[in-house]
């Protein structure tokens, strides 16, 4: 990737100008950095401009309240700011499960990577201090998890080849890698469309009529970015999120309500909030929450009635979305996130991912690895049988069907 390659090139550059000098590490949480230690260390998040995980105030905003826990490791060489790794400390439920039922949930407390690499120079050196400090201390908590790691990162490589790492931490790679899909804006919407089968088009295209003219009641598609406009927006949203089986299986959707209310308020505030509701009839039917942080718009959650799935209200909202973002205050990238199938239909690329867990030697973390490595060997066997019998996809409607209804 090109920010792999920069990262590298300046790797060589620093370790050149300074003559091989040692690196020193200074540990210390958000809350206690001063407004000048972030000011000094700030220019360090333009090595990767567009991710917010490496933007000081994103992070004040976004983990407001938690900035105690929100530690940054800042890596010096010769007295000179060469890196940036920001971790959050959180209580965390480490599942068992088969297919969507949850066997055990099992308390965790964990030391998570915010962002998916370590804007560190590549240097086992580096990376060695870093690990070094987080295997002695990292808080009091049980495992460092390390997620969204391009495969093509040195971060991935050291996390799989280094001795440190397989001497310190117990290793546990809970799926395999998969890609995270992007979209690139680069010319006009309708070039855009041109990527797609010309039947596939056309059945794009339909649907999104048979919206717009009111076969499901008159069409409304509102764009929410005012500081004004963050409770009527997520007062509709969270009604639609409450029917989802996201909400009703897993506690997600819009579920951390004051959170979201809160987090979308301080976007709202800096222009970074972007979020869209779909309305057919005066009825709220699908809703996209996102932000745009500079150059990249993160897709946050979608969400939509269920009743409306055979309608794919879901699949109009994603394209009239996109739609917009090509026409006004057009980023470079729309990020998707987490691989879903329905993100990678409308991807013009994506890059492999990873995530790794880094477990203390412990009794403890070896009975929780283990188990979840159990319910992943059923989970493949299962997955593989109802693909022969052609029944998970049937399966999978019903068990949400009804979870959702209890």
């Amino acid at each position: 990737m090109p920010d792999g390659i920069h990262q590298a090139a300046e790797s060589l550059a620093l370790t050149a100008d300074s003559n091989f000098q040692p690196y020193s590490l200074e540990p210390l949480t958000l809350g206690a950095a001063s407004d000048s230690w972030i000011s000094s260390r700030h220019s360090l998040a333009h090595a990767c401009p567009s991710d917010p995980m490496r933007d000081p105030e994103w992070l004040r905003g976004f983990f407001a309240g938690e900035t105690n826990n929100l530690w940054i490791y800042a890596l010096s060489q010769g007295g000179r700011h060469c890196g940036l790794a920001p971790f959050l400390r959180r209580h965390w439920s480490f599942k068992w499960q088969i297919g969507e039922l949850t066997l055990a949930d099992w308390p965790l407390t964990r030391f998570r990577l915010l962002g998916g690499e370590i804007d560190f120079p590549c240097d086992e050196a580096a990376y060695d201090l870093l690990f070094g400090e987080l295997a002695n201390g990292s808080q009091g908590c049980d495992a460092l998890h390390l997620e969204e790691i391009p495969v093509d990162s040195f971060l991935w490589r050291y996390l799989n080849e280094s001795r440190f790492i397989r001497k310190s931490f117990l290793r546990y790679e809970p799926e395999p890698p998969a890609g995270r899909p992007m979209l690139r804006f680069q010319g006009t919407f309708e070039q855009y469309m041109g990527k797609f089968s010309s039947k596939h088009r056309k059945n794009l295209n339909r649907e999104v009529r048979k919206v717009r003219e009111g076969g499901l009641g008159e069409m409304s598609f509102v764009r929410y970015e005012a500081l004004g406009e963050v409770d009527v927006f997520l007062d509709q949203a969270v009604e639609l999120s409450r029917k989802t089986y996201q909400w009703a299986l897993h506690q997600r959707g819009l579920s951390a309500t004051e959170l979201l209310r809160s987090r979308l308020r301080f976007a709202a505030e800096r222009g970074w909030m972007r979020c869209y509701l779909l309305s057919c009839g005066g009825t709220p039917a699908a809703f996209l929450l996102g932000f745009q942080h500079r150059g990249r718009f993160l897709f946050h959650e979608i969400g939509f009635d269920p009743e409306l799935a055979k309608h794919s209200v879901g699949t109009v909202m994603q394209l009239l979305a996109i739609e917009d973002l090509f026409n006004y205050n057009t980023p470079e990238i729309l990020d998707f996130g987490e691989y879903g199938r329905y993100k990678e239909a409308f991807s013009t690329e994506s890059f492999l991912q990873g995530k790794i867990l880094l477990f203390k030697k412990t009794a403890y973390a070896r009975f929780l690895r283990g188990g979840h490595r159990g319910c992943t060997v059923v989970n493949r066997s299962l997955s593989s049988a109802l693909d022969r019998l052609n029944l998970k996809t049937k399966l999978r409607q019903r068990l949400r069907g009804w979870r959702g209804s209890k």
